[in-house]
């Protein structure tokens, strides 16, 4: 009579049981009235090993929830009129049992000891399934691991099987809870501590899944010196962007490719710590901790990246401005950034090339007005070359224009006197000018254009330059606010940055003229670079090579000059295809023959890199993609030599081996990574900088922009929600931010609790007085049990894990599931991303079910809701809306009018608008908005009329 278990005996011995503790306690039932109540709550028929005890037991528990007795008559005639009690083991079987009893004084205890031999008989049960579920090779490794530990917390979930209750009970409990809402003491649900709010929801029910919808989380910010490059070639700071509240930028597709894209929001973050990450290439930007770099296996905040990790840059920025210069102009920035003066009366070119010489002699006649008297160069090493105006040409032109000033002054009957007392000049000043025997200075030339109302640029036919006091190119370089600089505060001008291809090439062209190489070392080995005292510089080259494609190293090294060394900052271009595509879109003027040598030893050498790699973690992907196959099945069909020695996990990839392998196994997307946008560059330092003001931008879609040529990633009232629950109910909350670290979090609550701004808390500025409040506020929020999970990227199934191994360390109670936020989670990767989102809310609301618990979601809202006249949320705003909307029970829309209309009467005010109610109204609830404490308060009393 032994039940029968889904299992098979471990090397034959018998399962944990207690038979004598089985015996004793059905006794104690059928010898003592009261023993049946004592264990009702802790004992359920599977519990019995023997299936004759767990009949009788079942026998005896009916009659409980019928009123009956459970005494041994009783038993024996309820078995015997179904036709049970031979099965149990006859009426002699009862009397033993009865016989063998002396006391039911410790049957709960007997209880204990049977319940816990039957959860040792299921743990022995599921760890055969558990087993058979590890053969199923053909399940993704995820879903049996879910499945495995779904079995064995089932096993600590098991709960005392409370039978039929009578009405009678149910309903003085019901009218219990009705007498304590009449008074404004409860709510069916969890209350949230927002009065209006919980008075329309009636709290949170448990098992519901609760949507809230607003705009994307400011968490992640750059330094607000960051610069972005500009669909026009331009280059702005994320402050200025910020400030124009319009920008047209790059972002990194699905398809590892760039686009352009236009921000759908702009985010004034404050003041906050920033770290600056620094690359192998020598590329720098400075973001919080908390902002996402681009990794090959996703995105992931700087917190969880070290030294040694490789995240994504552009290997190519293909961006180019429409606007155009004279050819004469570019040559001349590039001959003057390099290896001119800008710092004496005139401007000055010194460099020892005579082709060189010549074509910047050339340059400058063909600006105009000018002319290069060659210096003096004896007892000197090089010669140099000032640019001075034209005399016999000035002389004409001044002329010209002081008949044209006559002119001018007797239509409007304007005085040489009344003339000087207006621009601040001497009468015998005015006279030179009318005379031409001198030229006013551009800045007494411009007050002159406002006395006469007059634009000499348009009217007087040489232009303005062609007069004045100054030469036509320092004034050209003043404009360019190039002039007065040395040469470590040399830059390249912002109007270089809009110009069309063909003219960024001539103007790198003659600046790699200057102070450029190309070289073939002894090793074999090909290279091109460039030298520069100035660090801006030369990151502003490193970028307009970037447009090329063209990567380039920039390090620092040490020069000799004047018998010491002094720092300067190399670029260097190894890469053999950036050599080709420099030398065959740009050159070098006047060292074609060096070009052209480093040409040939490319030619004679087989293309080799050890830095544009793949990372590593790639054969992670690469190994889903392949399935059952052989890795030297694949190699062979990758037609890569040495099939069986491909190092498969050990070594980084080349761009064209992992396309050969992509290709193999027909993996789009593996594809798109060997052929995009992306270079993975190397970590090599992440320093602390500072406090700084920091800005953010929403990227529609993508969620990402490239800020100094670096790709980076883009709560408060859900915040208020979990502490509220906490505080009032004392019940843990979970809180799952894929977002915000968990210390950005706490620090949001602690300036709520504290009353503290954030802003402050930030940046340590704290007064005397404000000390104890958060010495409370710390003690406060220690007491109440919030737990917070910032793993990014967290798939389903680890949420589900941690939030039953939470509820099972609580004491199998759990207040609240929060998740920051639903468009964040990971899917599978095997769907489109709205059938991912629909399969995340279907398994989330089953999570809710499961562990009797209400989950709150963040949810973005779609760019849908910036573009309408009235900006307040709808339901169809919701990203990838389809399957939220079905599932959710109750959804919550955010709306501060004051965001988007500074003079809103409505300021500090924020709207809850519920658009979904699965039991229970639709409205609007508003709140107060403290953004100081990044707070949401009540707006009125909870005792109002």
């Amino acid at each position: 009579m032994v039940q029968e278990l889904n299992f098979q005996p471990f090397h034959d011995r018998i399962p944990p049981q207690n038979v004598d503790a089985e015996e004793a306690i059905l006794g104690g039932i059928l010898l003592d009235p009261e023993a049946m109540s004592r264990v009702l709550d802790i004992l359920r028929p599977e519990a019995f090993y023997l299936s004759a005890h767990q009949e009788l037991y079942r026998a005896a528990l009916t009659l409980q929830n019928q009123g009956s007795p459970t005494d041994l008559m009783s038993v024996t005639t309820w078995l015997q009129d179904r036709g049970l009690l031979e099965k149990v083991g006859g009426q002699s079987k009862l009397v033993e049992l009865v016989d063998r009893t002396v006391s039911a004084v410790n049957i709960d205890q007997y209880a204990r000891l049977v319940v816990d031999k039957y959860l040792r008989r299921k743990l022995i049960g599921v760890g055969q399934q558990i087993s058979q579920l590890g053969h199923e090779t053909a399940k993704d490794l995820e879903n049996v691991l879910d499945d495995a530990e779904q079995k064995v917390f089932s096993i600590t979930q098991i709960r005392p099987n409370q039978g039929l209750v009578s009405t009678a009970d149910i309903l003085t409990k019901t009218f219990s809870e009705i007498e304590q809402r009449s008074i404004g003491m409860a709510v069916p649900g969890l209350a949230c501590g927002f009065y209006d709010l919980d008075a329309m929801t009636q709290g949170f029910q448990r098992s519901d899944l609760v949507i809230v919808a607003g705009r994307p989380s400011m968490g992640k910010c750059l330094s607000h010196d960051a610069e972005i490059v500009l669909a026009d070639g331009s280059i702005a700071t994320i402050s200025e962007i910020y400030q124009r509240r319009q920008a047209c930028l790059l972002t990194l597709g699905s398809d590892w490719r760039f686009q352009t894209t236009q921000p759908s929001a702009f985010v004034d973050d404050g003041i906050k710590p920033v770290f600056q990450v620094k690359t192998r290439l020598g590329r720098t930007v400075e973001t919080t901790l908390t902002h996402p770099y681009l990794t090959i296996d996703g995105w992931q905040p700087l917190s969880n990246l070290k030294v040694g990790d490789r995240i994504a840059v552009p290997r190519r920025i293909d961006i180019f401005g429409s606007e155009t210069i004279r050819a004469c102009e570019a040559k001349l920035l590039g001959y003057l950034i390099g290896d001119g003066c800008l710092t004496k009366i005139s401007p000055e070119f010194t460099n020892q090339n005579p082709q060189i010489q010549a074509d910047f002699i050339e340059a400058v006649t063909q600006f105009g007005n000018l002319k290069v008297p060659r210096e003096d160069s004896s007892g000197q090493r090089t010669p140099s070359f000032r640019v001075s105006t034209d005399s016999e040409i000035l002389k004409t032109h001044r002329q010209v224009f002081g008949a044209y000033l006559r002119e001018l002054t007797q239509q409007q009957k304007l005085s040489d006197r009344d003339l000087a007392v207006r621009l601040g000049v001497s009468d015998s000043l005015i006279g030179c000018w009318k005379k031409g025997t001198s030229g006013p200075s551009p800045e007494a030339l411009q007050r002159l254009e406002q006395i006469l109302q007059v634009r000499f640029e348009e009217t007087f036919a040489p232009g303005t330059a062609a007069i004045c006091s100054e030469n036509a190119l320092t004034q050209w370089l003043k404009s360019l606010s190039l002039w007065g600089k040395n040469a470590h505060e040399k830059t390249v001008p912002d109007m270089i940055f809009r110009l069309e291809r063909s003219q960024i090439a001539l103007f790198l062209n003659r600046l790699f003229a200057t102070d450029g190489w190309a070289t073939v070392l002894a090793s074999g080995q090909s290279q091109l670079g460039y030298a520069t005292v100035s660090q801006r510089l030369a990151q502003q080259i490193q970028h307009l090579l970037l447009r090329f494609g063209i990567i380039a190293s920039l390090k620092p090294r040490l020069v000799k000059y004047n018998q010491t060394r002094r720092p300067c900052w190399q670029l260097d271009i190894t890469d053999s295809r950036s050599i080709q595509t420099f030398i065959s879109e740009i050159g070098i003027f006047g060292k074609e023959d060096a070009t052209e040598r480093v040409l040939t030893a490319l030619a004679t050498r087989r293309y080799q890199t050890n830095r544009d790699l793949v990372p590593v973690a790639v054969w992670q992907h690469l190994d889903t993609a392949r399935g059952e196959r052989s890795w030297a099945g694949v190699a062979r069909q990758a037609g890569i030599l040495s099939p069986s020695n491909i190092h498969a996990g050990q070594r980084a990839l080349t761009q064209g081996r992992l396309l050969a392998l992509a290709t193999a196994l027909q993996n789009e997307s593996l594809q798109n990574l060997a052929t995009g946008d992306v270079y993975w560059d190397e970590i090599v330092s992440i320093a602390f900088t500072g406090d700084k003001q920091v800005y953010d931008l929403t990227i529609p879609e993508t969620h990402n922009f490239v800020a100094n040529d670096i790709c980076v990633h883009n709560t408060a009232f859900s915040l208020g929600l979990a502490s509220n629950i906490a505080i009032q109910h004392k019940l843990p909350v979970a809180i799952f931010s894929l977002e915000m670290s968990k210390e950005q979090i706490i620090q949001r609550l602690l300036s709520k609790e504290s009353r503290i701004e954030s802003n402050r808390l930030r940046s340590g500025r704290i007064s005397h007085k404000e000390w104890e409040p958060l010495g409370h506020a710390i003690s406060r929020l220690s007491e109440i049990r919030v737990f917070v999970d910032d793993t990014p990227n967290i798939s389903l199934n680890e949420m589900r894990s941690r939030s039953r191994r939470l509820q099972a360390e609580q004491g199998g109670v759990l207040g609240l599931i929060l998740i920051d936020y639903l468009q964040l989670m990971e899917g599978s990767g095997s769907e489109n991303r709205v059938q991912e989102l629909a399969r995340i809310t279907r398994s989330l609301k089953a999570l809710a079910r499961e562990l009797n618990v209400p989950i709150i979601a963040l949810s973005q809202l779609s760019r849908s809701v910036e573009a309408r006249a009235d900006k307040r949320p709808m339901m169809s705003d919701l990203r990838e809306s389809g399957s939220i909307e079905q599932d959710a029970d109750l959804i919550m829309m955010l709306y501060r009018d004051d965001y988007y209309n500074p003079d809103s009467p409505d300021r500090g005010l924020a709207e809850v608008n519920i658009v979904k109610h699965r039991n229970g109204p639709t409205g609007c609830v508003k709140l107060l908005f403290e953004p100081q404490f990044t707070e949401f308060r009540n707006l009125a009393s909870p005792n109002r009329t």
